[in-house]
């Protein structure tokens, strides 16, 4: 239990504006979905070796409550293009078995909702000639290390190209080249009326799959700025690839101080070993896992993350 200065209360019920002091919990737990015996304990996380008393709930509702209750929050919908789909580079033929058109119907439902504050799709938006396509791997514009430029290349073999610029590059069929069918958002997804499109992997030499930046750091894409023009605080994440794509997009998300969370039924990954992966690195940077209705009950009120609530309570 949370426990009350007696010096600011009377019979233990002094009462801030219309609540009293134990009801604070409760308005956490209603905010969150948390429990009431687990938002307790997150207040007296919070309290440390504070007291509570009129002026630290005070405190606690400024620096906390009213936080979660104004979040904004929008909804990014990573790369469900049509070569991810049914085309040359098709999610569902990986090791993990997960078809993308299985994510469509949930993520749509999501879609839907009017209550986001932002919708952003991002879309691979490669030049015919990019650096993550085997067909290009031998072009006298580039250069490869010798032990990799010497043995026969295939499919998803990981190669280290010296020039133009130095990286480290997965190989993959041709695909969501610019301005093809295989780069258009899949004809099944549902586009959000007002929303943003970000596109990434436009540089010959570099690959993109985080939503923010090339796989080097060297430059970002408009996402961030575009989440920072418009207040958002948080970002839910899903669809392609999730152990690629959505995983790199999620982790920079926090890296860029934005509370995450991910939503598995909404997205679809490419190999089993990646999706351990990656939902080892989620729970570790304190990205969410979360399902389809939890993600409505952020927009639509009623359910917040626990990652998101302990990473304020900490600020």
């Amino acid at each position: 239990m949370v426990h009350s200065d007696n010096s600011a209360t009377t019979n233990n019920n002094t009462i801030l504006g219309n609540q009293s002091l134990e009801a604070i919990p409760e308005q956490l737990s209603e905010l969150t979905g948390i429990t009431v015996e687990e938002s307790e304990r997150i207040m007296e996380s919070w309290l440390g070796n504070r007291q509570l008393d009129l002026r630290t709930s005070v405190l606690f509702d400024q620096e906390v409550l009213s936080r979660l209750r104004s979040l904004r929050v929008a909804l990014l919908v990573v790369d469900f293009q049509n070569d991810f789909v049914d085309g040359s580079l098709k999610i569902g033929d990986g090791d993990a078995g997960q078809e993308p058109s299985s994510a469509i119907t949930p993520l749509n439902e999501l879609l839907q909702l009017s209550s986001w504050d932002l919708v952003v799709y991002t879309k691979d938006w490669h030049p015919h000639n990019h650096i993550s396509f085997l067909s290009q791997a031998h072009n006298s514009d580039r250069v490869m290390d010798e032990k990799d430029e010497n043995k026969t290349l295939g499919f998803f073999d990981s190669v280290q190209f010296l020039k133009p610029i130095k990286t480290e590059q997965v190989l993959y069929p041709d695909h969501c080249i610019q301005k093809s069918w295989g780069s258009d958002i899949h004809p099944e997804i549902y586009i959000a009326d007002n929303a943003e499109y970000i596109m990434k992997g436009v540089d010959p030499y570099l690959d993109s799959y985080s939503a923010f930046n090339d796989n080097n750091g060297r430059s970002k894409t408009e996402l961030e700025d575009l989440l920072r023009r418009e207040n958002i605080d948080a970002v839910v994440i899903a669809g392609l690839a999730y152990d690629i794509c959505v995983r790199f997009t999620c982790l920079d998300a926090v890296k860029q101080n934005f509370l995450a969370a991910v939503i598995p039924e909404c997205s679809a990954g490419l190999t089993k070993k990646g999706i351990e992966e990656s939902e080892m690195a989620f729970k570790k940077q304190g990205v969410a896992m979360i399902s389809k209705d939890e993600a409505r009950g952020i927009t639509e009120g009623g359910f917040l993350p626990r990652e998101w609530v302990q990473r304020i309570v900490k600020k």
